[in-house]
């Protein structure tokens, strides 16, 4: 709790001056009880006057500290020099709204205190005990409170009156009550501290009391920063979580909607295929067919149809195995490299090595399949779009991990494009989204470096994986 300058807070332990405003706070009921019956206990045994708006269990605890103090209250109620009333029902005849008429408090108020004057005589002062601002503020309604201080004050100025009020110390345990706190103390000429200070019997006690408390203030303060800084971290946290995440979507999303262009480019590929090669094969072999129907003794023509049946077996075998090599079914991924590789060179007319160990074991179909796709994704790429002459592909395995290489020596990827990849997963085309998220699924990792002498695409996959392929 900070303190406000320029709000200067009198400590009045015991002693009240005549025309005091004081504000006392308390930890427990029986000591205010035992403050209060002394405060009016003095003014009664004076022949003075006393006012006490309270709850009803103060002003049951007053009425027994009284009599224990040999003091006959209804004696002094009777002649009019003791006014007590209930704190709840006189709030209410003042208040609208919320908040305090100032009129009708001066009506309310203002009466009990000119009909206790008269009583007690014109020149005779006043004790009043107020517990109307502590309901207010145990209402939450603390604006309320303090400006029904205001309002004492005000009425305090026309009469020879020595005014106090309480607050439970329990109902300010946040550090947000700080202003209010203040604002309220700023209120009163005099403070009386919780009774663990004022039961502290000398000077010493009471300077090593202060002192703890000011420690514990600045500690306070400390853990209070710390945690506002905690939160603002937090926030940013989460703001830039959120961001990521919104970007991964956006990247997911446009992904999802490439695949599905690139599947239909497939398809159509494929078509193409089918009816530029295949397509023209079955079509000759159908003319053949017709002509040896006509002329079944001509030899050529079986010739001819022989070689036609095996052009079209060629042609059948060579999409199956683009689509999925049934060499790795049979023999696994090292075998599939070497038989892609090798076909990819023919066709691509690109000097592709591969460096695979002989022994290299069986895989989870799931890891074998992903890395055969990572291999066709990454040579298609480097045919396409590297303008590279060359490509080197390394398989290495060991207890825990297999990891697949390959390196072109092509023009590169632009470093600002490489750079937004790899922080949102765009601007890199469909390719290598599509091994990205492979790679992930699996619980794989994806390394890429490129500069102007060619791009390093690497992809280290677990050995074993719960997930399952769909083949």
């Amino acid at each position: 709790m900070t303190s406000n300058a320029g709000l200067p807070l009198p400590i009045l332990q015991h002693g009240l001056d005549d025309r005091a405003h004081t504000v006392q706070f308390y930890g427990e009921d029986a000591y205010l009880v035992d403050e209060l019956s002394r405060f009016v206990g003095t003014a009664l045994g004076a022949g003075d006057a006393a006012v006490v708006i309270a709850t009803k269990a103060h002003r049951e605890g007053l009425a027994r500290g009284l009599k224990v103090k040999g003091l006959d209250a209804s004696r002094a109620t009777e002649q009019g020099r003791y006014i007590s009333l209930d704190a709840t029902e006189t709030l209410a005849e003042f208040m609208r709204d919320g908040w305090p008429d100032a009129a009708l408090f001066t009506e309310v108020v203002g009466g009990v205190l000119r009909k206790a004057a008269t009583a007690a005589g014109r020149n005779s002062p006043i004790s009043a005990f107020g517990e109307m601002v502590a309901l207010l503020w145990s209402q939450g309604n603390a604006e309320a409170a303090i400006r029904l201080e205001q309002l004492w004050n005000d009425l305090a100025r026309h009469y020879h009156l020595s005014l106090r009020c309480a607050y439970p110390m329990s109902g300010f345990d946040r550090e947000f009550h700080s202003d209010a706190f203040l604002k309220i103390c700023a209120e009163h000429s005099h403070v009386i501290p919780e009774e663990s200070y004022t039961g502290l019997l000398d000077e010493d006690q009471r300077l090593r009391s202060i002192t703890h408390l000011q420690q514990r203030a600045q500690a306070l303060e400390a853990e209070v920063t710390e945690r506002r800084q905690a939160e603002e971290m937090l926030r940013r946290s989460k703001a830039e979580l959120e961001f990521q995440v919104e970007q991964r979507t956006a990247a997911l999303r446009q992904l999802s909607s490439r695949l599905l262009s690139l599947q239909d480019s497939e398809r159509r590929r494929v078509a193409r295929e089918l009816h530029d090669s295949l397509g023209q094969y079955l079509v000759g072999l159908k003319l053949n067919v017709d002509m040896l129907r006509r002329t079944p003794n001509r030899e050529e023509l079986w010739s001819q149809a022989e070689v036609l049946m095996q052009q079209c077996i060629s042609e059948v075998r060579t999409l199956s195995h683009l689509l999925h090599p049934p060499t790795m079914d049979a023999a696994g991924f090292a075998s599939a490299a070497r038989w892609y590789v090798g076909g990819f060179s023919q066709r691509s007319d690109l000097q592709v090595t591969l460096d695979a160990p002989n022994d290299l074991g069986r895989l989870p179909d799931a890891i074998e399949l992903a890395l055969f796709r990572v291999l066709q994704e990454a040579l298609t790429n480097v045919h396409r779009h590297s303008g590279a002459i060359a490509a080197d592909i390394v398989i290495r395995q060991d207890a825990e991990q297999v990891i697949l290489e390959v390196k072109d020596n092509g023009r590169g990827i632009p470093p600002e494009l490489l750079a937004r990849f790899l922080a949102t997963g765009e601007g890199m085309g469909v390719g290598l989204a599509g091994i990205g998220e492979r790679v992930r699924e699996l619980g794989g990792k994806l390394r890429i470096e490129s500069d102007g002498g060619g791009t390093l695409v690497q992809v280290t996959m677990p050995m074993h994986t719960t997930v399952q392929s769909e083949i």
